[in-house]
């Protein structure tokens, strides 16, 4: 997958057949890896918002959250529900699923009044690229081990049309 913007390119090991994603050619198996040449593919590029949802599971209401914290620093969730118009509930659930991400951090106050309050701050800018870059190779990794467990033989059987019998069974008559 050559990228003309310098993006990242996807290799592949000609001995071994193992995988990689990167910026430079790298070597297996003693010889540099070959490209994947993805530009007659059927899959379609995603969207920054079909990514989103896929990988991370932010939805189009999140990434309004995570924008508002990352252009308006240190916010509570009364604050940010002042700001852009959501439920506390919706925000609060998104602010904490943004934190386990790790694009934004949650801390605990303790206010003068009494009781506590929890704030949310922006990562820096690098930190969020990193975090979200761990977590998508983290998913593709569980991807590629969802599609390697299918078994050869039932999608060779799919595939093969000399046959009427039925090779796979998806509803089961009761």
């Amino acid at each position: 997958m050559t990228n003309a913007d310098g993006g990242t390119d996807l290799f592949e090991c000609r001995t071994c057949g193992g995988v990689t994603i990167g910026q430079n050619r790298p070597d297996c198996c003693g010889e540099a890896m070959t490209d994947i040449d993805t530009a007659e593919t059927a899959v379609a590029a995603p969207s920054l918002g079909t990514l989103l949802q896929t990988v991370f599971d932010m939805s189009g209401t999140e990434l309004d959250v995570c924008l508002c914290v990352m252009e308006g620093g240190e916010l509570t969730v009364a604050k940010l529900a002042d700001r852009i118009g959501y439920d506390r509930s919706v925000i609060a659930r998104h602010l904490n699923h943004l934190a386990d991400l790790g694009v934004v951090e949650k801390r605990r106050r303790i206010r003068p009044e009494g009781g506590h309050v929890y704030v949310y701050m922006p990562e820096p800018p690098e930190t969020v690229r990193e975090q979200l870059r761990e977590e998508f190779l983290s998913w593709v990794a569980l991807a590629t081990g969802q599609l390697n467990s299918l078994q050869r033989e039932k999608v060779e059987a799919i595939t093969d049309a000399a046959t009427d019998e039925r090779q796979w069974t998806v509803f089961r008559e009761e």
